[in-house]
């Protein structure tokens, strides 16, 4: 299987009950990688249950970090073995379908010659019918070039489309981090950009779209399926802020068209307070942190 010789990288931070749990499912499954390198920036505590559990697998490394997602995951290909094929990196809180790691490796195994640098794990949700989503096929943005219904697509607005349920295998032009299989040859000169933050927020989109940007491939294969049951509830006006600047540090990087992602800044603003009106008051400071990051951005 592909995974023995592959670097297996996992940042984590006091979710321990989770990471014991990935790692119990690869070992009961009989998943075994080159080497695991855990990445852990948690507090003492946490820390403990982790070497405790870990302390009798040779092939598991525990590296403490500061915490940053970025730095975590730069620390793991740092420390990496050179001789790896192959870089996993899985964030410590998912679910594997049972046959996923099989289905993956059918998928190298059958296809050696295709030069492809990455590939990504299908994550699997219920599907919700968002607000957002509504107002925005009303907009007809997808005419106009402020939306796409493709997955895994990054507008010139500086918005990407969400990688979920594929029913067939799917080239994309970027991938999240938590459950990506990198060719280590492809990557062994790029970084996570720390500037994001530090719990950064579209790294992962800055990290593979510049391998597509380049002409390189990413492939996510259907069958090879995962759950990330773990919701993060994101409405805070300090992540409203960082949601929009760090947007545009990626709309800058890749010369992306500014106006665009001014224009579709406001409009996504403006979709928050309409889901204001429709009691949906999580998204109160959220949009402020939005509002203020658009007026910091047009005052230079």
């Amino acid at each position: 299987m592909f995974t023995k010789k592959t670097s297996l990288i996992i940042p984590t931070r006091n979710r321990h009950k989770h990471l014991i749990k990935l790692l119990k499912f690869l070992n009961i499954n009989k998943i075994y990688f080159k080497e695991i390198l855990i990445i852990d920036s948690s507090e003492k505590n946490s820390l403990k249950k982790i070497t405790n559990y870990c302390s009798k697998y040779k092939k598991i490394k525990i590296i403490k970090s500061i915490p940053s997602t970025s730095l975590q995951r730069n620390i793991g290909l740092k420390r990496s073995s050179s001789k790896s094929k192959y870089v996993l990196f899985l964030d410590d809180d998912i679910i594997f379908y049972k046959m996923a790691f099989s289905e993956m490796n059918k998928y190298i195994k059958n296809n050696k010659k295709n030069n492809i640098a990455g590939f990504a794990f299908n994550l699997t949700c219920k599907k919700k019918r968002k607000f957002s989503k509504f107002i925005k096929e009303i907009f007809l943005f997808e005419k106009i070039g402020f939306y796409s219904s493709k997955p895994g697509k990054v507008l010139e607005n500086g918005w990407h489309t969400q990688i979920e349920n594929l029913k067939q295998n799917t080239f994309v032009e970027w991938i999240y981090s938590g459950a990506i299989l990198y060719v280590r040859d492809k990557i062994k000169t790029k970084k996570f950009e720390i500037k994001f933050g530090k719990y950064g927020y579209l790294e992962d989109l800055d990290f593979s779209y510049g391998l597509t940007r380049n002409g390189q491939k990413i492939l996510v294969v259907s069958k090879a399926k995962f759950l990330n049951p773990n919701y993060v509830n994101r409405s805070s006006f300090n992540f409203g802020k960082k949601e929009i600047l760090n947007r545009y540090l990626i709309v800058k990087k890749y010369k992306l068209s500014k106006i665009k992602f001014l224009i579709s800044a406001n409009l996504r603003l403006l979709i928050s307070f309409l889901g204001i009106i429709k009691f949906d008051f999580k998204l109160l400071f959220r949009s402020f942190g939005n509002l203020f990051a658009i007026i910091k951005i047009l005052n230079g």
